[in-house]
């Protein structure tokens, strides 16, 4: 690895103004966001933040947590990307799918200041509200690590139990990033979109409605790139189905949403894996 990207890879990851991960809020902060919003665990949940947004429309605070929540992702991706951006020129993969994550950087970093401005339109700022996606780790000082409450929660410690190098590995990285969580974007974002619009906040409809359209380009460059780089490796395959039916499986079930048809296309989705590992 060249001495630029082990530079890279061993930075701490920051933010001005500093990180300050929801999982690691000591109990005075919990009970202040609780104040806040009503139930301090619910922060992470930004499907039911959304949901209150749209039954309770005169709660500007409520606003402001749910944006916030989501900011922090938008943050989170410009530090996943743009790392990626020098550490995968070290595998042997296409120039052209260095050049789609640096202009996927870019749109999270757009998204990330659409996101400010939202929130600064209903008073308030980035860092008033704690993050729901931050980092690689528990700041200086941090809490104990608070139980596995919020699919946000359980993801972000699901994922750092990872290998590094597995998740390091473009394959994976793409099919758990690219294809599983912003699939989920997808619909999140959709779905914010259309809250702003019954509310009245064209302002909150319009910057979804933005950020749902270049979802649809970062899935399209996961499916792409996915099936560029397995294509007549059969344990790459195997590797990025696994993976992916791993990540979406796990989504769905911390969301309630796991119905029979899912667990069946997963079972398919498993057995072609197998099969493809021989």
């Amino acid at each position: 690895m060249s001495t630029f990207a082990e530079h890279v890879r061993q930075t701490e990851s920051r933010r001005d103004p500093p990180y300050r991960p929801a999982m690691y809020l000591s109990d005075a902060e919990k009970r202040e966001l609780a104040t806040r919003i009503g139930d301090a665990d619910l922060y992470q949940d930004l499907f039911t933040m959304r949901d209150l947004v749209r039954h309770q429309p005169e709660n500007i605070e409520l606003r402001k947590a749910l944006v916030s929540g989501i900011a922090s992702a938008e943050f989170a991706g410009i530090d996943a990307f743009s790392r990626k951006v020098v550490e995968w020129q070290e595998w042997d993969v296409p120039a052209t799918l260095i050049m789609a994550i640096a202009r996927q950087t870019w749109d999270e970093v757009r998204h990330a200041h659409l996101a400010a401005g939202l929130i600064e339109s209903y008073g308030g700022h980035i860092g008033e509200y704690p993050d729901t996606l931050a980092g690689s780790g528990p700041p200086p000082g941090a809490a104990q690590q608070a139980p596995v409450t919020t699919p946000a929660a359980a993801m972000q410690q699901g994922y750092a139990s990872m290998p590094e190098q597995l998740l390091r590995d473009p394959v994976v990285s793409l099919s758990m990033t690219n294809v599983s969580l912003e699939g989920g974007a997808l619909t999140l974002f959709q779905e914010t979109s259309a809250v702003g619009e019954k509310i009245g906040d064209h302002l909150m409809a319009h910057c979804y409605d933005y950020n749902w359209a270049d979802e649809v380009t970062h899935t399209a460059i996961g499916d792409f790139f996915v099936k560029e780089l397995t294509e007549d490796k059969p344990e790459e395959e195997a590797k990025a189905l696994r993976v992916h039916a791993l990540a979406e499986a796990f989504r769905a079930r911390l969301n309630g949403q796991q119905s029979a048809e899912l667990r069946a296309f997963f079972a398919d989705e498993m057995a072609r894996a197998s099969a493809a590992l021989g």
